[in-house]
């Protein structure tokens, strides 16, 4: 009930304090997107309000120098000095410059722009009537510059021009006033957000300050609970310790009457067996004083007390792969494996098989095992295609990745190994049962064996935490393979 308490408190001051985060976060955010909008809308307002009053600067400066290029040309013609025509030429100049700045400014206002292109087109049209003076007046021709001088046209374009200067200028103040306006609303308004995120900050520390407060103090309550609830466990683990010590212990005790039963009986069940082989050999001897039939029950008898002493052998070399196994070494397969072909050698040369054997690496194993391993895989491969005339026999090895049905860590260098044979082969609905001890599928006299060969063959393999599986079709042959790893400094780790 304590434990669900708790829990449910963590649960709730956890949600909580997602609750204000997320509000924090979400106030930050709107407070950073509202002061960002709102200081890129000052600066927008600001930035036009510049150009205005840019833009009426230089329509005044216009103005003047074209009043100047006037003046200048005026000076000229009345007096033909030619330092009246430094300042013509410098104002003509400076009109220029104006004149881009104004199209490289681009008023906010279409009809500002399109006023802006008219007085241009007007203020160059004055200019070339004014330089069509000039020129007549360089000319010696001073009647016909006059002449221009005093024609109405010359008049016109400037009253043309001084009112599209004017309604620009008033315009442009309009534009000046208006965004002035807008810029003291957005300011009044960047006021009020600032008020209203200092407000909800402080109710947000607030809120925070009292929650940190209440966190603490269940802090402390949940502390003093887990301390308690880490005495109780403390004792439980050491009286559950002091158990599995106890429980070790007589395993071990266990296993050692075990082996010693395990010992004992083969002894004793090999002994009686010997002895019927010792008083079947004598009667064997006196065979001609015995009738056909009995001579018969003889050899039967010979024949079931060689099999139970063979049966009896491979049940205690079943039973002694994981309690008398040694520690792994590094194994050379290759050895290991031509060290298995020379025992094999007069059922090789008997059964006629033809041998295809990989070139293979050396891994961390038991090697007693691994001798036991490829023999038997080895011999049964044999065994079962020695009927074939052209009997075939191979094994391969390949790198794979970490079998799915092995789950353990620390294992690496992962190697595949296929025993394959063109023999009998097998249905494949008994790919397991042949693993199991005593399971044969084919009789005594077609072929020898106790069936406990490759139950023997998955322990060793199983041991070194490997994989082992068969597959086949009857009359195709049969592939055994074998996963083991390279790497293993695992003795015999159980498998999940």
């Amino acid at each position: 009930m304590t434990n669900q308490i708790n829990l449910t408190e963590g649960k709730s001051s956890g949600s909580t304090w997602w609750f204000i985060l997320v509000v924090f976060l979400l106030l930050a955010g709107v407070n950073s997107y509202l002061s960002r909008a709102t200081i890129l809308e000052l600066s927008d307002l600001q930035s036009e309000i510049r150009k205005s009053t840019k833009i009426v600067n230089l329509l005044q400066q216009l103005h003047v120098q074209v009043l100047t290029v006037e003046s200048g040309q005026r000076g000229f013609l009345l007096t033909e000095d030619s330092p009246y025509l430094q300042h013509y030429n410098k104002s003509i100049t400076n009109i220029d410059q104006v004149t881009k700045q104004l199209i490289a400014l681009e008023s906010s206002d279409d009809s500002q722009k399109a006023l802006i292109k008219e007085l241009i087109e007007l203020v160059n049209l004055k200019l070339a009537e004014m330089q069509r003076a000039v020129r007549k007046a360089k000319q010696q021709d001073l009647s016909q510059a006059i002449e221009i001088v005093e024609s109405d046209k010359g008049l016109q374009l400037y009253r043309e021009v001084h009112a599209i200067i004017q309604r620009l200028k008033a315009k442009e103040q309009q534009i000046s006033e208006r965004q002035i306006l807008e810029l003291e609303m957005v300011s009044n308004d960047s006021e009020r957000n600032l008020v209203i995120s200092l407000f909800t900050t402080l109710i947000l520390v607030f809120g925070l300050f009292l929650l940190v407060r209440v966190n603490l103090k269940n802090q402390h309550l949940r502390q003093q609970e887990i301390e308690s609830q880490n005495k109780r466990l403390h004792a439980a683990v050491e009286e559950r310790t002091q158990e599995l010590s106890l429980y070790s212990e007589e395993l071990s005790r266990s296993n050692r009457e075990l082996e010693d039963f395990a010992f004992v009986a083969s002894h004793d069940l090999q002994e009686p067996l010997r002895k019927i082989m010792a008083f079947g050999d004598r009667l064997e001897s006196q065979s001609d004083a015995l009738s056909e039939k009995q001579v018969d029950y003889l050899k039967r008898m010979r024949s079931a007390a060689a099999r139970m002493s063979k049966l009896i052998s491979d049940l205690l070399e079943f039973s002694r792969v994981n309690t008398k196994g040694k520690d792994f070494q590094t194994v050379d397969l290759q050895l290991v494996v031509n060290d298995c072909l020379d025992d094999l050698n007069v059922l090789i040369e008997e059964s006629g098989v033809e041998l295809s054997i990989d070139s293979l690496p050396s891994i961390s194993a038991d090697p007693t095992q691994m001798q036991q391993l490829f023999f038997n895989l080895l011999a049964n491969a044999i065994k079962f295609s020695q009927h074939n005339q052209q009997a075939l026999v191979g094994l391969s090895v390949t790198k794979v990745e970490q079998p799915a049905e092995v789950d353990i860590d620390g294992l690496s260098d992962w190697l595949q190994f296929r025993i394959s044979d063109n023999g009998i082969g097998f249905d494949p609905e008994h790919a397991e049962k042949i693993f199991a001890p005593f399971q044969r599928l084919h009789s005594r006299t077609e072929f020898k064996g106790t069936g406990i060969g490759l139950a023997i063959c998955r322990r060793i393999v199983e041991r070194h935490n490997g994989y082992i599986h068969a597959s086949a079709k009857p009359g195709e042959g049969a592939v055994i393979t074998v996963v083991l790893p390279a790497i293993n400094f695992l003795n015999s780790v159980k498998r999940t």
